[in-house]
């Protein structure tokens, strides 16, 4: 998955905190509209300064960046228990479907098969929250399932059997090691580094959330969380 324009300029300000125009100029016509959106979320403004203009991340640009971050946090309080949540909706009822799906989605749970979502985190009240809003109080249930062995590794093979995260992922692996081969030299090495981690943090968000003990189990995200723990190194 690559960055879009609005993004590694985002990423950008973040890093310089301030950027002169000109230099932005080199995405292109794309960077208009990237900068025009970035406003008009109130991610970043403009301002002069002796007769140049210039770009600034503002706090709620740096709070959109960490909510994207925040999925690198390592999942580490696991009570031992698996949520189960399954609903009844009709395929003939896409919309309120969609949003359901996306409001699981957003709580970090991920699609184990039809109408069955799964989380580490003990999400009951959001799901009441969410069946109320939408309106589906008698059509939502929520389980949960203590830990063993075999519904562990299931849990972990379907939740991390996405072909779409996985080949992002595997992108995201050549792209930081040709990257890192390069880096060292000084010459927006923090810049690189900082869009590939947020890069990596994009795909593994859209990932279902797992206790971290069991990453060691999956090659991919092995690898990946590596690199991810190599690149730190030039963030900073």
């Amino acid at each position: 998955m690559s960055l879009s324009t609005m993004h590694e300029i985002l990423i950008l300000l973040e890093d310089e905190k301030s950027v002169a125009y000109f230099r932005l100029e080199r995405w292109g016509r794309p960077a208009r509209g990237a900068l025009a959106k970035l406003k008009t979320l109130g991610w970043a403004e403009k301002y002069e300064k002796d007769n140049e203009i210039f770009y600034r991340i503002t706090e709620k640009g740096e709070e959109a960046i960490d909510s994207i971050l925040n999925a690198l946090k390592p999942n580490k309080n696991w009570d031992k228990k698996w949520r189960l949540v399954m609903f009844e909706v009709p395929e003939t009822d896409r919309s309120l479907r969609d949003k359901l799906r996306r409001s699981l989605a957003a709580l970090g749970m991920g699609l184990l098969q039809a109408s069955v979502w799964v989380t580490m985190d003990n999400i009951k009240d959001k799901i009441d929250d969410i069946a109320k809003s939408l309106n589906l109080e008698n059509k939502i249930r929520h389980f949960e399932v203590s830990t063993n062995p075999a519904l562990d590794r299931q849990i972990t093979q379907k939740a991390w059997s996405n072909e779409e995260t996985n080949l992002n992922l595997e992108r995201f692996i050549k792209d930081a090691e040709w990257s890192m081969k390069q880096m060292g030299k000084g010459n927006g090495d923090q810049y690189k580094a900082k869009k590939l981690i947020y890069e990596y943090a994009s795909i593994i968000k859209c990932d279902p959330k797992i206790p971290s003990e069991f990453i060691d189990n999956n090659e991919l995200r092995r690898n990946a969380r590596e690199i991810y723990l190599r690149l730190r190194h030039f963030a900073h």
